[in-house]
């Protein structure tokens, strides 16, 4: 990726671009800037914040103060990773609260766990998490654009159709999902149909790639249906473009993993992906590292140089009962927020209005107050950062663990029969005060990386249908792709959909450093990250979009109607070679925390099977309840 300058300053070509224009991602309440704090009207819907400059406008509804890791959650992590609240914990105001189950993290993960654990048992149950609203990276994004709300993701985006009676079919049913695929949005107006995808990720026949500046190309070069032309027009070298055609179009008969744990599974696991791919294709590293990764590695966050070649078969042999080629990925309009909504309707009634029907919870606002009321089974308590956890006496015999968090600049402790550490390998390793040294040794070798997903609304896409585009891929600069979708039909989401809807283009921005060991390609690529401004950001877009789309007209001051960014510091899990099953004989890191409790501790989150995926967020929670029910058979 090419980082935006970094600097603030306003430039002569800002008016240009639009960075002055009053659009939704501006201080503003009806149009009046909002000056001050006095005029913060926290508990109401679809009112402006004032912004900070790091994180930028939130949007309107539900998610509007949750836009990703905001300013206000990233330094309360931090504080916690850097023992700030370490001398006052014993300070902490004891709630009096005794809980049967409390998880740590309101994701997928954590609200999954409170499910099975009322599934299966019931009794008190507590989930604390550390954002504003609940869902992990399974949060929305809304925007306002010529009175028109449109909607996005801010991570998790989309499921697989799942075979009929089975596992994943069995947990959408319990929490309500009342279909297992979506319709889709029709086409609208005169213009002519032109395929339209039903994800981000999906690449229509209209697709094109561009080669800017890095490619001594200025402007830069459209190729249109690239593989369709055999990348004819690429400014790149015959080399390049053989090796990748090969890689497109050419298979060999070498066995590929059926079940996970398998022997070819486990030989993939000792190589990583990048030798895997040169072996197997005849491609050279050089192409590989150019204009493979965010395809190869984009659903791990670092290049193929840097994962276990058994990545890119994982999810398949994780979940072979999954998917329906015919109906291809499925998605709700923000992604796999739905998910997290229906959980928690299922947890607690009351929280999200009407039925518990994929449209109501999906169209209903939240009623916050509703989530943390004495008396209910479960409770969700929000903008609480946990700092410790431990136990009361020796891991080996005690009957309660302590936790304690932070809300409101206060410390406060409850106390839990079980704790689920549903949050990441990150947290996890900071927040357990008495880890033995055997899981500590096994968080050690997890390694995340960040992800920038960028939601840019406009007010239309006609200058994509001018070009004819739906999709596009481009090598240098900020991210990789975007698509326009047309999204499901859920919950009031407009029926039809054409070159003049106003619509959002997601951007996703991975920060691979190829060559660089592992963790030190995470770590650059948060500094990098989090080092950076939302204006910087805003600005390298508008830029950016200005330079590929001038072809179809676009305009960044006019076409622009909202940016809002969503910053995930350690959003992708990283497998390296051995993490998978073992290196030497040794087990493998996810084992570890898998197959041992440490008391009163159990550990799920998506990280422990090695994919980030919501199912595996589900199942890793599934297996951490049954090992707390299973203290107290």
């Amino acid at each position: 990726m090419d980082a935006p300058d970094n600097s603030d300053t306003p430039r002569p070509n800002d008016d240009r671009l639009g960075m002055n224009e009053p659009i939704s991602r501006r201080d503003f309440v009806n149009g009046t800037l909002v000056a001050g704090a006095g005029l913060l009207l926290r508990g109401v819907p679809n009112v402006a914040m004032p912004e900070d400059p790091w994180t930028g406008y939130g949007g309107v509804g539900d998610y509007r103060l949750s836009n990703g890791n905001t300013r206000d959650v990233m330094d309360a992590g931090h504080a916690m990773r850097d023992g700030a609240f370490e001398r006052s914990i014993a300070g902490a105001i004891d709630t009096g609260e005794t809980y049967d189950l409390l998880a740590v993290g309101g994701g997928i993960s954590g609200l999954a766990a409170a499910v099975f654990f009322q599934k299966n048992k019931g009794g008190r149950c507590l989930v604390l998490d550390n954002h504003a609203i609940f869902g992990g990276e399974a949060k929305r994004n809304e925007l306002v654009v010529d009175g028109q709300t449109v909607v996005a993701h801010q991570g998790s985006a989309i499921f697989l159709v799942p075979k009929k009676g089975g596992y994943t079919d069995r947990f959408y049913e319990a929490i309500g999902m009342d279909r297992s695929a979506f319709a889709y949005q029709s086409w609208r107006g005169r213009s002519p149909e032109m395929a339209v995808g039903k994800s981000p990720y999906d690449e229509p026949k209209n697709y094109g790639f561009y080669f800017g500046p890095g490619f001594g190309q200025r402007p830069g070069v459209w190729v249109m249906q690239p593989w369709e032309r055999g990348l004819a027009g690429a400014p790149i070298s015959d080399t390049a473009r053989a090796e990748l055609m090969r890689w497109r179009t050419v298979r060999d008969d070498a066995p590929l993993p059926r079940t996970e744990g398998d022997a070819i599974s486990r030989q993939l696991d000792t190589v990583t992906l990048e030798q895997h791919l040169m072996a197997r294709h005849g491609i050279s590293r050089e192409t590989v590292r150019t204009y493979l990764s965010p395809v190869e590695g984009g659903g791990y966050g670092l290049g193929p140089d840097a994962l276990s070649a058994f990545c890119a078969y994982a999810i398949e042999t994780q979940f072979p009962e999954d998917g329906d080629e015919s109906l291809g990925d499925q998605m709700f309009p923000d992604g796999n927020t739905g998910f997290a909504r229906l959980m928690v309707k299922t947890l607690i009634p009351e929280a999200i209005a009407g039925p518990r029907t994929v449209d109501a919870v999906w169209r209903n606002r939240v009623r916050f107050a509703a989530l943390d009321r004495t008396g209910q089974p479960t409770r969700i308590r929000l903008g609480a950062t946990v700092v410790r956890v431990e136990h009361e006496g020796d891991p080996a015999r005690s009957s309660h663990v302590r936790v304690t968090y932070a809300k409101g600049g206060r410390l406060y402790r409850v106390k839990a029969r079980g704790v689920v550490m549903a949050g990441g390998s990150w947290t996890t390793k900071h927040i357990v005060h008495d880890l033995p040294s055997t899981h500590r040794d096994a968080y050690a070798q997890f390694y995340r990386s960040p992800c920038l997903m960028a939601n840019v609304a406009v007010r239309n896409w006609r200058f994509l249908y001018k070009m004819g585009l739906s999709g596009c891929r481009w090598f240098g600069g900020l991210g990789d792709y975007l698509a326009v979708r047309k999204q499901a039909l859920v919950g009031g989401v407009p029926a039809t959909f054409g070159p003049d809807s106003p619509t959002v283009l997601t951007i996703k921005v991975l920060f691979p450093k190829p060559g660089l060991p592992i963790g030190e390609q995470g770590s650059r690529g948060r500094a990098e990250l989090l080092g950076t401004s939302f204006a910087q950001y805003e600005r390298a877009f508008r830029e950016q979009f200005g330079d590929m789309f001038a072809p179809g007209g676009f305009d960044p001051r006019r076409d622009i109607a909202g940016v809002i960014l969503n910053r995930w510091g350690h959003a992708y899990v990283n497998p390296q070679p051995g993490f998978f099953f073992g290196v030497g004989g040794k087990p493998a890191p996810r084992d570890v925390l898998r197959d041992q409790p440490h008391g009163r501790v159990t550990f799920a989150n998506t990280d422990l099977a090695g994919a980030s995926d919501h199912r595996n967020s589900i199942r890793e929670a599934d297996r951490a309840v049954k090992q707390i029910l299973d203290l107290s058979t």
